[in-house]
């Protein structure tokens, strides 16, 4: 089997099977097109097949990214994307020996998240006063975000009837079109039913539209749009921060919950993540918060 057949067949599957969205196919299909290309470089043929590829190959190519001057994170990433396109290969019995068997990844050091405080996040909501479409729905997203913790990806993808407003629920569809259902404080529903009201008087009804969120030609909100308005809002309180993404949000809510007395079990539920493993770092944050209190309050601390 040729190589760039297979990589066909897999990111169709990642697409049809997985479920995995637009974006992640996207960068499966970026890194295996890189690797591919290494490997007509290291073979000197135009046609690679699946069975040339040996162990050898993926470290020649995992070097290659070092000299490079790739970061672990990113090295970490390519190779994480080979293991899931040759346990693919194998699985189809395409080929007999998994390359990528026994490689580990380069250590990560994790970098804490960067979360607002409690008087930063009172700050940005304070200063929009939601007085029209655009600054309402602004509001709207920050609440939703700071409420719930949700993905970019989420919240974009966000329906009108994914709302329970009777109830105080959303629906969200995350990682691998998986659902879960998340509690939505009345602040942030204030401000959804407020921001609905501008544009039914901007746009008349929502019969051409299901999404919740819109952009001002009345058609879904893009990922990029959501991006460059919250970094605008964030910006204002973050003193100077690099990063003013929406995971700042996710990050603020996850912190704040476990500051007030949360349980990491709950946060994991709520933030969607398959294992503890990846809500734990959040303990980190804790764990920081508790030295720095007790190093200003114990008098035997120094």
């Amino acid at each position: 089997m040729k190589f760039c057949k297979v990589k066909e067949k897999f990111i169709k599957y990642l697409k049809n099977v997985r479920k995995y969205s637009p974006y992640t196919q996207n960068s499966y299909n970026e890194d295996l097109n890189q690797f591919h290309s290494f490997c007509i470089e290291y073979f000197s043929e135009p046609e690679i097949s699946l069975k040339k590829i040996d162990k050898f190959t993926v470290r020649h190519f995992l070097g290659m990214l070092s000299e490079k001057k790739y970061s672990a994170r990113s090295i970490a990433r390519k190779l994480a994307t080979l293991k899931s396109f040759f346990k693919f290969v194998m699985k189809n019995e395409w080929i007999k020996i998994n390359p990528c068997y026994a490689i580990r990844s380069p250590k990560i050091s994790k970098a804490l998240p960067i979360g607002l405080s409690e008087e930063q996040t009172k700050e940005i909501f304070e200063m929009n006063k939601a007085d029209n479409f655009i600054h309402s729905r602004d509001l709207a997203i920050l609440e939703v975000f700071y409420g719930t913790g949700i993905r970019l990806s989420e919240l974009v993808g966000l329906n009108i009837n994914d709302l329970d407003f009777h109830n105080g629920l959303i629906t969200v569809v995350g990682k691998g079109n998986k659902e879960r259902v998340l509690p939505l404080g009345k602040h942030a529903i204030d401000a959804i039913e407020k921001y609905l009201k501008f544009r039914k008087e901007e746009f008349g009804t929502f019969r051409n539209t299901n999404s919740l969120f819109n952009s001002s030609e009345n058609k879904r909100i893009s990922n990029r749009s959501v991006q460059y308005r919250i970094e605008k809002y964030l910006k204002l309180v973050s003193k100077g921060s690099k990063k003013n993404s929406p995971h700042v949000l996710r990050h603020s809510f996850a912190t704040q919950l476990l500051d007030n007395g949360a349980d990491l079990e709950s946060v994991r539920a709520l933030l969607g993540h398959s294992s503890l493993s990846s809500t734990q770092i959040y303990t980190h944050i804790k764990m920081k918060h508790l030295i720095k209190s007790y190093k200003q309050a114990h008098p035997r601390a120094d």
